[in-house]
């Protein structure tokens, strides 16, 4: 064989390698883009399903559509567990694990109940640093809330 044949054979055989390793390296961040996409999804509906789900907050939520007095008799540890789990997915969010306009659409409106609720917060520091996270969170869902009454027009995680 010429010389100047197997050189081009080399030139050739190193340029395919080349190609089939980006499109190998390519594939695997697609699959790894992905994963991360279904993971984030199936924890957000956990999540969603263990707030809707477990009859305390079920109660709680009940209460706050209209402000009851009765609120004010739900046990503190009760009431902690509920603002703590809007304090969760406030840190989702902060963590990029949640879209922010996904979180404001599927707790948005519960945030703001509890923010608003006057008989909720008795007997707990509405203004300790403990509930600096929620307190930044329900601000964050009332500025988006602001912007307009219609969800974006794709959301996704």
């Amino acid at each position: 064989m010429p010389p100047e044949l197997l050189s081009f054979l080399k030139d050739l055989a190193i340029v395919l390698g080349g190609l089939v390793a980006l499109i190998t390296f390519l594939s695997g961040v697609l699959e790894y883009a992905r994963q991360g996409h279904q993971q984030r999804a199936q924890h957000f509906v956990q999540m969603r399903r263990r707030f809707l789900e477990t009859p305390q907050y079920r109660e709680i939520l009940d209460l706050l559509a209209t402000d009851d007095p009765s609120l004010a008799e739900v046990s503190i540890q009760e009431k902690r567990n509920f603002v703590g789990f809007l304090e969760e997915v406030a840190l989702m969010v902060n963590s990029r694990i949640i879209n922010r306009e996904v979180a404001h659409y599927m707790f948005g409106y519960y945030v703001l109940l509890c923010k608003r609720s006057k008989h909720f917060w008795e007997g707990l520091d509405r203004d300790s640093v403990y509930w600096s996270v929620f307190r930044r969170f329900a601000a964050e869902m009332e500025r988006l809330g602001e912007r307009g009454a219609e969800p974006p027009k794709s959301l996704r995680f």
